[in-house]
């Protein structure tokens, strides 16, 4: 019996220490407290659109953010505003976010395709289109594609 109730209560409070921390980690602010050099980001790329959500987040004790917009875009900032990936989900990047050395490459690969997300990794770049995801190193070079399941 004591150990079921020990067992309970220790559950109890591991879940109820686990909320706190999440909760205070993470929270939703209004697009103006974006870093100036996101907000610019938007602006450029995405004029007409609006924001639906933008969310602050402590990761490795760094804020970063996440901004959804009325298309359903869907952009991840560090902390000092730079982008980190943008997801379009439902349309092509608009023209400029992709280095100009590679968007020339996946135009001459795959001419049909457009790509629609972006992220930007350690020394490079991952690329999505239909049916692909493209990797390219910081220079542009073509790493290699991966069939996307």
């Amino acid at each position: 019996m004591k150990r079921t109730f020990l067992a309970t209560f220790l559950s109890i409070v591991f879940a109820m220490v686990a909320v706190a921390c999440h909760s205070s980690d993470e929270k939703e602010i209004g697009y103006t407290e974006l870093p100036v050099q996101a907000q610019q980001f938007v602006k450029q790329y995405f004029p007409s659109a609006t924001y639906t959500y933008v969310e602050k987040e402590k990761d490795n004790g760094k804020w970063e953010y996440e901004a959804t917009l009325n298309d359903g875009t869907k952009i991840d900032f560090n902390n000092k505003g730079e982008w980190k990936s943008v997801d379009c989900k439902f349309s092509a990047l608009p023209s400029g976010i992709i280095p100009d050395v590679i968007a020339a490459d996946i135009a001459k690969r795959y001419p049909s395709q457009q790509p629609y997300k972006i992220e930007k990794e350690i020394g490079g770049y991952e690329i999505d289109i239909p049916g692909y995801d493209l990797y390219y190193s910081s220079a542009g070079k073509f790493i290699r594609v991966e069939i996307d399941r």
